[in-house]
């Protein structure tokens, strides 16, 4: 997979990196990690351009991030109520959730863009969702994001001889922290026996 990933970046470059970035954001669908990885690669090898690999990817990231915040805003309780999620968005555990993320927005939307990537698809809806401010949330995502890109072009272009086996080592790493958050949220959360 990262052989036909490494192609298509090739291909069509820098439109490439920016609908991977996007769907990554919007939907948590495209490899992002690994085509950042693998675009700070060819950046060591000179066939792309730092500067536009980081502009391109960012711009993906970041409109990717604001579809999904702003549907949810706009949109997401009424549809979700329309599909039968009624009784879940008025459950106790459901707005405990809520008035933890409403607590903790900043935090939680700035962490989910660079730390647990898999988590950031379902945070832009949750920030939705609560009705995050808009610039509280184009802040933390921006901040974010620019980690993101920096980071993974950096470990990319540093270790260039070996992008393929630290892709594959930053995609564990990755889902060891997604089990992780899990367990901890599901410990937080779900696990109280109710007396």
């Amino acid at each position: 997979m990262l052989d036909q990933l490494l192609a298509f970046i090739v291909a069509d470059s820098y439109f490439a990196l920016l609908i991977i970035a996007f769907l990554a954001s919007a939907l948590n669908i495209a490899p992002a990690s690994p085509s950042l990885i693998a675009a700070g690669s060819l950046i060591a090898f000179g066939q792309l351009d730092y500067s536009l690999v980081f502009w391109f990817s960012l711009m993906g990231s970041i409109l990717g991030d604001l579809l999904a915040y702003g549907l949810a805003l706009r949109y997401g309780r009424e549809v979700l109520m329309r599909f039968g999620f009624r009784r879940l968005l008025n459950s106790t555990k459901f707005l405990q959730i809520e008035r933890f993320f409403t607590k903790n927005s900043s935090q939680t939307i700035f962490i989910s863009r660079f730390f647990l990537t898999s988590f950031g698809p379902v945070v832009n809806l949750a920030a939705g969702l609560a009705k995050t401010d808009y610039k509280k949330f184009v802040i933390c995502s921006l901040a974010g994001q620019i980690i993101y890109v920096f980071l993974l072009t950096g470990i990319g272009y540093f270790g260039v001889r070996h992008w393929q086996y630290i892709s594959n080592l930053y995609g564990y790493l990755a889902s060891i922290l997604l089990v992780a958050a899990i367990y901890w949220l599901y410990r937080r959360f779900f696990s109280r026996a109710v007396v």
